[in-house]
């Protein structure tokens, strides 16, 4: 589950789910969200791989939603859902399926400002904060 917060010049994004894994996976269907409204109606034409590394959880979620708004910038490169998504301490590989369009600018950048990735009870929580 995910819930948008706006504010003047971002978005905070919080997450929650019951496993790593399933942060990172409903980070991408924000984004997914985000970049293109219709992409749910589009179908995956386009598999890309994506890794990304960082030394602790709450980097390796901002180098994700980094790396996913960079393709959609650079590439017009919407992603649908993360298939075959690994997860190592310090390392994120996933294939991610998708579709090549023209996608909202938003994502400036990733900021460190308030990040965070915590074992909540029975789950995860986290939290970070797009430049927009």
């Amino acid at each position: 589950m995910h819930r948008w917060v706006e504010h003047t010049g971002e978005l905070e994004l919080e997450l929650s789910a019951p496993t790593e894994e399933g942060i990172f996976a409903d980070a991408l269907n924000a984004l997914r969200e985000l970049l293109d409204e219709g992409a749910d109606a589009e179908p995956a034409t386009d598999r890309q791989p994506v890794s990304v590394s960082a030394p602790e959880r709450p980097l390796l979620l901002a180098e994700w939603v980094g790396e996913l708004a960079y393709r959609a910038e650079t590439e017009g490169f919407v992603p649908l859902v993360a298939t075959d998504l690994r997860l190592s301490p310090q390392r994120l590989e996933a294939t991610v399926d998708g579709c090549r369009g023209h996608p909202a600018h938003l994502v400036k950048a990733i900021t460190y400002h308030e990040l965070r990735f915590d074992r909540d009870g029975c789950g995860w929580r986290a939290h970070v904060v797009l430049d927009v």
